[in-house]
Order: C-alpha cells, then structure tokens, then sequence
C-alpha cells in the first residue's frame, strides 16, 4: 500500500509507484469518486466519456446469451407470475 499526506492545503501527492502504474503525468485531470467515510477511487479522466462507455457491460449480456435471449427468458418468467 502506498500513503501519502494530505496538506495544509488539502492537497494530495500521488506516490510514484502510483503515478507509473496509472501512466499519471503532470497536468493531467484525475477524478476522485468517495465511496464511503474512508475511501475514494481515483480515476484518470478520460479524453471521451462515450469513447470510454461505449461497449459497457458487452461481458455481462455475452454471459447471459445476448440481450435477445435474456429477454425472451425474462417474459417467459413473468408469465410465471400470474399463475
């Protein structure tokens, strides 16, 4: 784990180990999203955000057979309800 302090001016320095690991250079836009009273993810910002988005969740729908056969089970099951 890599620790750091934080200043009188509530700044942060990345470690180094962090910054070769995340290919960090100076200038560049970070985000950091808390997650709780204790912990924040930090992400480099990306150049486009619907270049990054784009094809989310591909894995997931190839897990459950596509999104043609997830639908198809998922109205099968709501015929269930009624019975």
């Amino acid at each position: 784990m890599n620790t750091t302090k934080l200043s009188s001016k509530h700044q942060i320095v990345v470690p180094k180990v962090v910054r070769q690991i995340m290919k960090l250079k100076a200038g560049m836009n970070v985000a950091l999203y808390p997650l709780d009273d204790n912990r924040a993810i930090l992400l480099k910002q990306p150049k486009s955000y619907v270049q990054t988005l784009e094809g989310l969740g591909q894995e997931v729908w190839r897990s459950l057979g596509g999104a043609d056969k997830y639908i198809k089970d998922m109205r099968a099951d709501r015929t269930l309800w009624s019975k």
